[in-house]
């Protein structure tokens, strides 16, 4: 498969952008607003054709990530009942699977497989139309061949049938700081919003 190529743009946003975030923050906006959340001013985006890849590095000497993934369910413009499939349900399928290890892309394009061990039981939420479902887990990383943690949510807006996927990657000794993080992207994010340009947000006036 060819390389995929990317096109980065940059703009000066008026006055009356409307984008705002806590300080130290930035806002990350995907599909034009199918995903809306928070992360560190400082982290590096890294695009491809089926998800974002965000790092607090260059990969070289990243520490930290978080990948996320919008993926469209049922019809657009058609309301989906999905309490017959619960979050909950999901987060186990995905986490029974095995995940790849936070840097074997350091050691070989080819990216081992390792099992992981799930932390403790999910975490559900449910926000008005906005509902997700985490679960914390342990892995054998093997490219540095020590554990690692990774931290698993699906995300779901009912009335617009998108769902979310995250996974963020971290060392043990940066718990503390992954939680931070994990906190302000599932604390902040909004699902299902549309924004015809990037110069105006959603307090633009």
């Amino acid at each position: 498969m060819a390389e995929e190529k990317w096109n980065k743009q940059v703009f000066n946003l008026p006055s009356n952008h409307g984008w705002t975030a806590k300080p130290g923050n930035k806002v990350v906006v995907l599909d034009r607003g199918a995903l809306r959340f928070e992360i560190p001013q400082d982290w590096i985006a890294e695009p491809s054709r089926s998800s974002l890849k965000l790092m607090d590095d260059e990969f070289e000497d990243a520490t930290m990530s978080l990948e996320v993934s919008v993926i469209y369910a049922g019809v657009r413009g058609r309301r989906v009942d999905w309490n017959g499939l619960p979050l909950v349900e999901l987060i186990k399928d995905v986490t029974s699977e095995k995940q790849p290890g936070f840097s074997s892309r350091r050691k070989s394009k080819k990216r081992k497989q390792d099992e992981t061990k799930v932390v403790g039981p999910p975490t559900a939420v449910r926000m008005g139309n906005l509902e997700m479902a985490w679960v914390q887990t342990e892995f054998m990383d093997p490219g540095e061949n020590r554990p690692a943690h990774s931290r698993i949510a699906v995300t779901r807006h009912h009335g617009a049938s998108i769902h979310g996927l995250f996974t963020m990657s971290f060392w043990p000794e940066d718990i503390e700081r992954a939680k931070s993080i994990w906190n302000d992207v599932l604390g902040t994010l909004k699902m299902g919003e549309h924004f015809e340009s990037p110069l105006r947000g959603p307090g633009a006036k």
